[in-house]
């Protein structure tokens, strides 16, 4: 298997413990008394059950399914996670958009701080992202 793929966790709360799955991972379980603790784990029994170097633990793409013993909670707490996983993915997007426009604006002739005001950002970070001091 190919650590580039999404592994699949499922967990589950039990008593004062997390357990760990990997549905495709023939014997990729683990358990821990934290969720930080189970993602170290669930990632290194992954390297081990996939037969993957020991650099591929960090690099792994993990899609967790929580089951906590209360279906709303779990329902809530996803829908979090999902809210914030698309707001990372606008948040890059805007910025390699307003980077792109910066360059353009500041190369086509735009002071640096006119295209601040157009994008809605300092003239310090127009500097940045096009590498023209310049503040005209």
């Amino acid at each position: 298997m190919n650590h580039q793929q999404t592994y699949r966790v499922i967990v589950t709360r039990d008593d004062d413990h997390w357990l760990a799955d990997v549905p495709e991972l023939q014997g990729a379980h683990t358990f821990a008394r934290t969720l930080m603790a189970l993602d170290k784990d669930v990632r290194e029994v992954i390297v081990l059950a996939a037969d993957l170097p020991d650099d591929a633990v960090s690099s792994l793409k993990l899609a967790w399914e929580y089951h906590t013993g209360d279906a709303i909670l779990d329902a809530k707490t996803a829908r979090v996670r999902a809210l914030r996983a698309k707001l990372e993915q606008i948040a890059a997007e805007a910025g390699a958009s307003t980077a792109a426009m910066a360059l353009e604006l500041v190369d086509g002739g735009m002071s640096v701080r006119d295209t601040a005001v157009l994008l809605g950002i300092s003239p310090q970070r127009v500097s940045q992202m096009t590498g023209h001091a310049r503040a005209s």
